[in-house]
């Protein structure tokens, strides 16, 4: 069997193993959020997050006071008082307070989402990365298979005096280095192994496939930008940010207001006279809150322009993403139905072995070859790790 037929079946062998493979990269995906350690921290550190916002909005603590006078020689009565007091705000201000955890809350939802969604695309590049490498496996293996064979061929060719020893050095030199490229192939597609169980929280995940997600395919850029636009956590926690620094606006206003306390007061003396009451003070914000509107103002302005900065950064590199996919789309393409129609290597042989070739000419010829195939693996990686990227809103 001649290396290209060889190729061919490596490739559908393939195909059938990826038919029949454990574990769908969405499965992957789901596997990786339930186990992931770092994602199971970030939960607690959310629910601790979303706790400590609620813990500013409630009444001020209860003031509580005794006082106990004794008097002197000539009046040696003893007297004292209880006194219980209430800080109280405008109404207002505990509504700004409330609006404001609520929206600290969601924020902090939404930098889980983010932390989550980049996770998941982690992952999901991690599968493309172990599939890719199970590609070019396939591609090294046919190298190595055909380099073997060649240098056993000229083994014998020179015992029959058929070929010179610069010939078989040079086969020799090809097979080293198909050896090394298939150990470094190997090595890699390990550590990739050992990330995705990594991710997947130390636990063993049957991921087989040798082929990349099936379905994806570019869109509208339009309908893609708008879509991914409104779902981003990132822009959406902006935008939450962006509404917690208008209402601390309206908290500090309510804040400089004056402050009212309430309470009740009982007074008596040694001489059973006692006397009950309300008491009722006010609190003017005379130094204490100067400068906070301004400065809430002034974040609030800071905030605006980050969400709409943030906004146009993320339009922008949307754009660029789309057109290096669509031009890594068309490559691709090409690189396909080029390489579908030629059998080079086994036409290769034959030449050589017909002596239509010197082995210089046929390694020159080989090499174009398999850097050819090689490119062709890299353009399809890099283009489904771009789509991972433009549609990784739906994770």
């Amino acid at each position: 069997m001649n290396t290209y037929k060889l190729y061919i079946l490596s490739i559908m062998l393939l195909g059938i193993l990826s038919a029949r493979a454990q574990s769908s990269i969405d499965e992957v995906l789901k596997s990786v959020e339930n186990n992931n350690k770092s994602l199971q921290a970030n939960v607690k550190m959310t629910d601790a997050q979303k706790l400590e916002s609620q813990t500013g909005k409630f009444l001020a603590n209860p003031t509580f006071e005794w006082e106990q006078m004794w008097g002197n020689r000539n009046n040696p009565g003893l007297e004292y008082s209880f006194t219980v007091k209430q800080s109280l705000d405008f109404p207002n201000t505990y509504a700004n307070k409330n609006k404001i955890a609520a929206l600290k809350s969601g924020t902090f939802d939404l930098q889980f989402a983010a932390y989550r969604q980049q996770l998941l695309l982690t992952t999901k590049q991690t599968c493309i990365e172990i599939v890719y490498l199970r590609k070019q496996k396939v591609l090294l293996d046919e190298r190595l298979s055909n380099a073997e064979s060649m240098f056993t061929l000229y083994q014998k060719r020179l015992a029959s005096g058929d070929a010179n020893q610069l010939e078989l050095n040079k086969i020799q030199l090809e097979l080293l280095n198909a050896q090394n490229q298939s150990r470094l192939n190997q090595a890699a597609l390990n550590a990739a192994l050992e990330q995705l169980q990594n991710l997947n929280g130390g636990n063993p995940i049957p991921f087989q496939n040798t082929e990349y997600p099936t379905g994806e395919s570019l869109i509208d850029f339009e309908q893609l930008q708008a879509d991914f636009i409104a779902a981003d956590p990132n822009l959406k926690g902006l935008a939450e940010e962006q509404e917690i620094t208008k209402r601390e606006v309206k908290l500090n206003r309510s804040l400089s207001l004056p402050k009212f306390d309430v309470g009740y007061k009982r007074s008596a003396s040694s001489g059973n006279v006692a006397s009950n009451g309300f008491v009722v003070g006010v609190s003017i914000p005379l130094f204490e809150n100067k400068n906070t509107v301004k400065k809430a103002k002034a974040q609030a302005e800071f905030a605006t322009a980050s969400l709409e900065d943030n906004r146009l950064n993320l339009r922008t590199s949307l754009q660029q993403l789309y057109h290096q996919a669509e031009a890594l789309q068309i490559s691709r393409e090409d690189y396909a139905k080029v390489l579908k129609q030629q059998r080079n290597v086994e036409l290769l042989n034959k030449a050589l072995n017909a002596g239509q070739l010197s082995v210089i000419d046929y390694f020159v010829e080989l090499t174009t070859f398999y850097d050819s195939q090689q490119s062709y693996l890299d353009v399809e990686k890099e283009y489904h790790n771009i789509l991972a990227q433009l549609y990784q809103y739906k994770l």
